[in-house]
């Protein structure tokens, strides 16, 4: 989130604005890198034959371009367009923008809670890219399961924190849902289901009763990854508790 110190690596895809275009090539700012200047030659504007360098690119643009090579004595940063794909570009450029919506997000908790933003980073940030990688998925756990998703956070940070990306980040929604079909001959089978599915619900999870001893399961999460650990979490739990009572559990994914 901070500005990053030293020299990007080489190989290394980084984004950059588009400051002067020649005709032998375009110099840039690496946005992510304070006051580091780059250099894109004109063979490596584009994969194919440039005749105007201008139909190719534009100045105050921000292009995503790899590290060719780094020359450490006069900080000279040669840079490639084509090496990067057209992917690969809209995810970095995607990515680097993200930061910088969590970053505004940051500034407006730190004014909020009349703290510097350095400290911010330290108590609230940095705690959370030790559970997520990265800060926008933080955000977007928050936005979609409140409280429950902010780990390893100071409590004073907590609530001004959830209030403020519930406000500003838009809730994700992936779904997996399936079907539990239990069955039990046991006299108090409806006390043992009901416990069991009690023990199993969590936030982003739904379970409902369907009929014919089936019941509807959704988990809901910012990514299928996170609702499939989620689904696979809540189906194993039930499972455990119903068959240590000698109930038959089966679980089917529906679309």
């Amino acid at each position: 989130m901070e500005e990053k110190s030293g020299m990007p690596a080489s190989g290394e895809t980084v984004v950059c604005k588009v400051r002067q275009i020649l005709d032998y090539g375009a110099f840039v700012e690496l946005v992510e890198y304070d006051n580091l200047k780059g250099f894109v030659h004109v063979s490596q504007i584009a994969s194919r034959w440039v005749k105007n360098i201008r139909n190719h690119v534009k100045e105050g643009q921000i292009r995503a371009a790899k590290v060719l090579s780094i020359n450490w004595e006069k900080k000279q940063i040669d840079l490639s367009f084509n090496k990067v794909s057209e992917h690969a570009q809209r995810a970095r450029i995607e990515e680097w923008k993200q930061l910088k919506r969590c970053k505004k997000l940051l500034e407006v908790l730190a004014a909020g809670q009349k703290k510097s933003f350095e400290q911010t980073w330290e108590e609230v940030a940095k705690p959370l890219l030790e559970n997520y990688a990265s800060l926008g998925e933080a955000f977007q756990n928050i936005a979609l399961l409140g409280e429950a998703a902010v780990e390893g956070v100071k409590k004073e940070w907590v609530k001004p924190l959830v209030l403020l990306v519930e406000k500003n980040v838009p809730v994700p929604e992936r779904k997996l849902k399936g079907v539990l079909s239990i069955r039990s001959m046991q006299p108090n089978a409806v006390d043992l289901i009901s416990n069991a599915l009690e023990k199993a619900e969590k936030p982003g999870l739904e379970i409902s009763y369907s009929g014919g001893g089936k019941y509807s399961i959704v988990a809901t999460a910012s990514d299928f990854k996170a609702a499939e650990k989620n689904l696979g979490s809540a189906v194993g739990a039930v499972s455990k508790e119903l068959k240590n009572c000698g109930a038959e559990v089966k679980f089917e994914k529906s679309a």
